[in-house]
């Protein structure tokens, strides 16, 4: 009786031995499916697309975009939704709400724009469950920017759409051309990172004759009577480069000194490939003032043949100027 007695104990022991291991194991599970998710919390999002939407790199500060898509948005890498479709954004940094916890719906109304005629553009930007996102911070005096440009990057805007409240931005703008349009949209939620999304839709008409973009034998142009010269520091892909303005009256060539600040900054500088699958949104160096120059920095991505365009004001007047520069 006594040996059954201590048999029975000593499978007891064992029983609770076993339960004790694995009531650890499963707390270990748990510490670590915790700290996966912290680790991932903290990192650039990348995530698929949820609709008929895709990923689209962040532009602020000189990063690329995503590859193109298909027009209005449906079933292509990089497009952004359109007509109602929700749109998937990526963020640039990794810090606060990220690209998982974004969602946006684009809307055009006509939703084939005629050209020259007034379109109606709506973004409507939600969190992950749907909630209308109700705050944005101000980045360069606006709480979106919004590029619009040809798929030949003949027709370029970069306008400001008014917050409507509730997560909703609303603006009108004629698109120059019929074809395909690839527009870039920058906001930063409060307490987020900046994020950048994506859309295409395609402007009704006639096919037009496409100008191919061919490299600027030179990299002076005169703008708004302002001579406007360009200078890299690198043409090759992967390095930090440099992009310096030099500015001087057309007519005199003295120096311009007394450029305006244009939306909080000396100037703005928006580069896209040729492909229209690679967006950068540069703003200037710390330490520039009025003139005559205006410095940059971003890295190109790729080889290939890009359009930079500068934005700059004067005398109340904004001018953008335009090149084409090949990096090997």
């Amino acid at each position: 009786m006594k040996a059954e007695m201590m048999r029975e104990e000593r499978r007891k022991g064992i029983n609770r031995s076993r339960r004790a291991a694995a009531a650890l194991l499963m707390l270990s599970l748990i510490a670590a499916g915790c700290g996966a998710g912290d680790e991932h919390a903290g990192h650039d999002a990348q995530v698929e697309p949820t609709a008929a939407g895709n990923a689209a790199a962040g532009g602020h500060s000189g990063h690329e975009g995503a590859e193109a898509g298909t027009e209005n948005g449906h079933s292509g890498h990089g497009a952004g939704a359109s007509n109602g479709e929700e749109e998937h954004a990526e963020s640039a940094h990794g810090d606060g709400m990220g690209a998982e916890d974004v969602k946006l719906e684009w809307n055009y109304t006509p939703a084939n724009p005629e050209p020259g005629k007034q379109t109606k553009i709506e973004l409507f930007i939600s969190d992950k469950s749907g909630k209308p996102i109700k705050e944005f911070e101000v980045s360069h005096e606006k709480l979106l920017h919004l590029i619009l440009v040809s798929g030949d990057l003949s027709d370029f805007m970069h306008i400001h759409p008014e917050f409507k409240g509730n997560g909703k931005f609303e603006v009108e703008a004629a698109f120059g051309k019929s074809g395909t349009y690839k527009l870039f949209a920058d906001f930063i939620p409060q307490g987020a990172s900046q994020i950048t999304a994506e859309s295409q839709v395609k402007v009704n008409g006639a096919a037009e004759a496409s100008n191919p973009l061919r490299k600027d034998e030179s990299l002076t142009k005169a703008e708004n009577g302002i001579e406007v010269s360009l200078k890299l520091s690198t043409l090759k892909a992967g390095e930090n480069a440099n992009l310096t303005f030099s500015f001087k009256d057309a007519s005199t060539k003295a120096d311009v000194t007394d450029l305006e600040p244009y939306l909080g900054a000396i100037g703005h500088v928006v580069i896209i490939n040729e492909d229209v699958n690679r967006y950068l949104h540069v703003h200037p160096l710390e330490g520039n003032g009025t003139g005559p120059t205006a410095e940059f920095a971003t890295i190109f991505p790729d080889a290939g043949l890009y359009k930079v365009w500068g934005q700059f004001q004067r005398e109340g007047k904004t001018f953008i100027v335009p090149f084409t520069v090949e990096i090997e």
